[in-house]
């Protein structure tokens, strides 16, 4: 009788490692504090810890536009008089300029307290910035909730200063150069200023 082939059969192997491509934690990677400086986990803690730099300054980033953008909405929501349904083009530029200026009084006062030959402090310089990119803004236009419209002003002043209700209020862009007759002058001087506070910056 003859004998039957051997019948081999291969199983898949369960060792087989597939790419680990999961992004890893600094403070979930074992025997992080015991890693050879060029070892496999080591290099996984440095990839670990490059990417969760990455991701705090984005978020750094987002929420400091987020934190701007609800501030300058909170401004405007109080700074509409109460008994105003509806602004005219005129009110909306008068409001953009106390926006701008509205750090003025703070400004003034530390300068007052500055001894002769010293420098300006970081708040100063701080508030001078904030104000001379405020005023490029409004050159180039300033994205501000539409004032002129009754319904948005009644969503405005509903708004209770969350982020994601900023979406249900509609918003526009003005311009120094859009002001009506007899503004034009004023826009011009702030331009001016503008551009003093840019240039002390560069130095």
């Amino acid at each position: 009788m003859a004998s039957q082939p051997f019948l081999f059969f291969l199983k898949p192997s369960t060792n087989i490692q597939m790419p680990n491509n999961k992004k890893h934690k600094i403070s979930k990677i074992k025997g992080a504090e015991k890693a050879h400086p060029y070892s496999r986990k080591a290099t996984q803690m440095r990839r670990a810890y490059a990417r969760e730099e990455r991701v705090d300054k984005l978020k750094s980033s987002k929420d400091a536009s987020r934190t701007l953008e609800v501030d300058r909405m909170v401004w405007f929501k109080y700074a509409l008089p109460d008994e105003v349904e509806a602004a005219t083009p005129e009110l909306v530029h008068d409001l953009i300029d106390q926006y701008i200026n509205r750090n003025e009084d703070e400004i003034e006062e530390l300068k007052s307290q500055i001894r002769p030959n010293r420098p300006k402090p970081p708040r100063i310089q701080l508030l001078e910035m904030l104000k001379g990119k405020d005023m490029h803004e409004y050159r180039t236009g300033m994205k501000v909730p539409i004032l002129t419209d009754a319904a948005n002003v009644v969503r405005l002043r509903k708004w209770e200063g969350d982020y994601n209700g900023i979406t249900a209020i509609k918003m526009t862009s003005v311009a120094s150069s859009k002001k009506p007759e007899g503004k034009e002058e004023e826009a011009a001087d702030e331009g001016d200023d503008a551009d003093e506070v840019a240039e002390d910056e560069d130095k």
